[in-house]
């Protein structure tokens, strides 16, 4: 079992340096091109993009809090925030379920029973991927097909079968409760009822859908900050980072996304930037995103 483990990290630590090797090979080989760019450093705008990601990140606790209310629980905001904080550091280490088990024990300690808090985890992160998907199939369109759909056929029947997964919960929620209900029985959990209906699953999806624009909002005010980067931008930039964000989280053999995020971004952002400023950007986006989320991380800090 050790073994496995080691060997598992291994290949973790691999892809990640390698995703990072080819970036830096890529960007060290084109230096010239970055270091005679139009760049400008606009603090101003920097730290807007700052205050429009922090917003987006407190909308997210917000929307957490009405699905909580859902299941029969309800803490207060503030509560809310630092476990959503202190447990998002989770996201960093392999598998992604430490982000929910530090959610979990953490809403416990502040009475909430494992049940709702479990399915509250599971489903607030179900609703936010799922809306991030579709803001980023709506913004996209022929961008994400040109990029990665037409080089790799079979995802265009991933993103199929996505879109009518989305239909199916819209018009027959319950069959979240029936997939969370399977996750707990196998983690021998007791069961939940799930009072959901096709409203609030459009509901939410908006709610969600609320933050993904204003991530977007603020990753175009962060470029624009250091590079020219117009408002008509605005959807393919927030396209780009819904899609890239939501990706690297479902990767489960990375930490946080690390690297597979960044190498989506870069994808993506190369059809709006030269290659080697495509690169520079994404690099800096994961400094600017962490940045962001220590900044949350430390104002949760005193907070009981």
């Amino acid at each position: 079992m050790r073994t496995k483990k080691i060997l598992i990290r291994s290949a973790q630590v691999v892809i990640i340096l390698l995703i990072f090797y080819f970036l830096a090979k890529g960007l060290i080989a084109n230096w010239s091109q970055v270091k005679d760019f139009d760049w400008k450093f606009d603090y101003p705008l920097l730290i807007i993009s700052f205050v429009l990601q922090i917003m987006a990140l407190a909308w997210l606790v917000k929307v957490w809090g009405w699905v909580l209310r859902h299941t029969g629980s309800s803490i207060s905001y503030l509560k809310l925030f630092k476990v959503w904080f202190f447990s998002n550091l989770g996201r960093y280490l392999p598998g992604k379920v430490w982000q929910f088990l530090g959610m979990v024990y953490m809403l416990e300690k502040r009475g909430v029973p494992t049940r709702n808090s479990f399915s509250t985890a599971i489903l607030a992160q179900s609703f936010s991927v799922i809306s991030g998907l579709l803001i980023a199939f709506l913004f996209l369109g022929v961008n994400l097909y040109s990029q990665f759909f037409s080089k790799n056929p079979g995802l265009i029947a991933v993103m199929g079968l996505f879109g009518i997964f989305v239909l199916v919960i819209v018009f027959y929620p319950k069959l979240l409760a029936r997939i969370i209900n399977l996750g707990l029985g196998i983690l021998k959990k007791e069961k939940i009822s799930l009072d959901i209906t096709s409203k609030d699953v459009i509901i939410y999806i908006l709610a969600y859908s609320v933050s993904w624009l204003l991530f977007g909002l603020a990753f175009l005010i962060f470029i624009k900050a250091m590079a020219e980067a117009s408002l008509g931008m605005y959807p393919s930039l927030t396209g780009a980072f819904a899609f890239a964000f939501n990706i690297g989280f479902l990767a489960l053999f990375v930490p946080g996304g690390i690297g597979v995020r960044e190498g989506i971004l870069v994808l993506l952002l190369s059809s709006l930037f030269p290659l080697p400023i495509a690169t520079l950007i994404a690099l800096l986006a994961r400094i600017w995103a962490t940045v962001a989320e220590l900044i949350c991380f430390l104002v949760a800090l005193p907070m009981e």
